[in-house]
């Protein structure tokens, strides 16, 4: 969804050529407000007086655990990881940071802006930070959160006008093509929850139309203390500036009515629901007040790019990107590259680096979306261009049903599916969760993060799953005399073209295979 929507953006927002030439002989590319006077935040040291603090003790108590040694708890369930969300925000007391790239107006999204907004109002500190290429009229409701005293909303290298979106992609394209991925929430620096979820219905179980299925991780240690140091360098970027610098409009009294008006449709539309309902099965909240909640303990590092990657000042072969650090894990990997990707466009270099570790006697898989299955069409024409070589090379491909043939609260409550979930497992040992998306705009053009986490255990544990889950979910894609062939893991039956994708869609993914569109992708 996240990526369909800056190609809606810019097909909604192009213009004819001669009009863009008039509108530049008319208008110029409005300027970055005065960043002078700013102040600096910083994260506060990790609170002891926090009811994290309580939960995270007791665990490290039940499996006696050193304090230096960090954990992680994975949210693959959309309705766990919302519960995991609204658990960790209510036992918050004192500091709250929340990044985002997408964060919608949506009965989930309403319910957890209104419970940060519940956190400030009992003293905790808000700072949220959002990209700005979802649009917001009048910036609502996010210009009502940041009128509390306790809540302050930055926006990522933001459109500098709150209107007029259209003729400023137009004509600082190159700015603003460049947004920030990273997703964090982090409590009194105590707990955090980071991985592949934007805030909306879909990427929470919530949405009756379609469902991403994702993954997450909820962190306890040190750590929480390199996503805080994250958000910080983030939050203080010269590439980030105070929603009131954008917006200086005082907060009309309509919009707060309208702000309470929303809260109770979000309420009610979710009360008494089987959604609502799945939210108490989790048993997150409980899990975590009686020490009951399975942790992984064991050494976690935190991968971030830097927030000034527009600047182009990171594009180098060192590790100062995302990228750079995962394709020297991969290169490295010894038995198994097994690796979860809904956008997967491997471009030359990354379909060569995947052919040669397959030649050399490893196991490489990639499961991705089916074209059915994708909402972003263009995307899985980049993949498809490379199908047929990784095929031949030894990589084994899975594509990800629309509906797949689960229990829904196994997968999602609503019709469709769409894989989202960016997960790697290397060596059996190694596993990586986070927002990178291994594909050009995710390497090069957009801010990323993740944490890899060194545990044979949790490394087992999540191939187990994914190998029984894919059963259920996936195709499995392979060659027949030269030709595609998707074989359906739970019927059997074989298709000898897109499962289930209809004309449209087929007739798109070919026509944008010839396009030179790769390195947007």
């Amino acid at each position: 969804m996240e990526r369909f929507r800056l190609f809606q953006s810019i097909r909604r927002w192009g213009q004819p050529l001669v009009a863009v030439i008039l509108m530049l002989g008319l208008v110029s590319c409005a300027s970055a407000p005065d960043r002078q006077g700013i102040s600096r935040q910083q994260a506060t040291p990790a609170s002891v007086q926090s009811p994290i603090y309580d939960m995270e003790q007791a665990l490290r108590q039940r499996d006696g655990v050193a304090e230096d040694i960090s954990g992680a708890h994975l949210l693959s369930e959309g309705t766990r990881a919302y519960a995991a969300r609204l658990a960790i925000i209510a036992n918050a007391s004192e500091t709250l940071d929340v990044q985002y790239y997408l964060f919608h107006q949506d009965p989930t999204g309403t319910i957890l802006a209104w419970s940060l907004w519940e956190a400030a109002e009992r003293g905790v500190r808000v700072r949220l930070l959002l990209d700005d290429m979802e649009k917001r009229p009048n910036d609502f409701p996010i210009n009502i959160l940041d009128s509390h005293p306790n809540i302050h909303v930055r926006m990522y290298n933001p459109f500098y006008w709150r209107g007029g979106r259209g003729w400023q992609l137009a004509t600082d394209f190159g700015r603003l093509n460049h947004r920030m991925h990273n997703k964090s929430l982090t409590a009194d620096n105590r707990a955090s929850i980071i991985g592949g979820r934007n805030v909306g219905d879909e990427y929470f179980a919530a949405n009756q139309e379609v469902n991403f299925g994702d993954m997450d991780a909820l962190l306890f240690g040190p750590a929480v203390r390199q996503v805080s140091e994250q958000f910080d360098r983030y939050w203080n970027s010269e590439l980030v500036f105070p929603l009131h610098l954008l917006n200086d409009e005082v907060v009309p009294e309509g919009d707060t009515s309208r702000a309470s008006e929303q809260i109770d449709q979000a309420v009610e539309a979710l009360e008494g629901t089987e959604y609502a309902q799945a939210l108490v099965d989790g048993r997150i909240l409980q899990m975590l007040q009686n020490a009951s909640l399975p942790v992984t303990w064991a050494p976690i590092e935190l991968w971030y790019d830097k927030p000034d990657l527009a600047a182009m000042e990171a594009r180098d072969s060192s590790n100062a990107l995302v990228i750079n650090r995962l394709l020297s894990l991969f290169s490295e990997a010894n038995s198994e590259l097994f690796l979860i990707s809904p956008y997967f466009v491997p471009r030359d270099s990354g379909s060569e680096l995947l052919s040669r570790k397959a030649a050399e006697g490893l196991k490489v898989s990639v499961v991705t979306n089916a074209l059915a299955a994708t909402d972003v069409v263009a995307v899985h024409a980049g993949y498809a261009k490379k199908r047929t070589q990784l095929l031949k090379a030894g990589v084994e491909l899975y594509e990800i049903k629309a509906r797949p043939n689960v229990d829904p609260k196994a997968w999602s409550l609503s019709s469709s599916s769409s894989l989202h979930a960016k997960t790697f497992v290397i060596d059996s040992r190694w596993v990586f969760v986070g927002s990178f998306n291994l594909d050009p705009r995710s390497a090069w053009l957009n801010t990323e993060m993740g944490v890899l986490i060194d545990s044979p255990e949790l490394a087992e544990q999540m191939l187990s799953g994914v190998h029984e889950l894919l059963g259920n979910i996936a195709y499995r894609v392979s060659l027949n005399e030269g030709e595609l062939r998707w074989e359906d893991l739970y019927s059997g039956e074989t298709y000898h073209s897109e499962p289930h994708a209809d004309w449209t869609r087929r007739t798109g993914a070919s026509l944008l295979r010839w396009l030179p569109i790769e390195s947007q992708l």
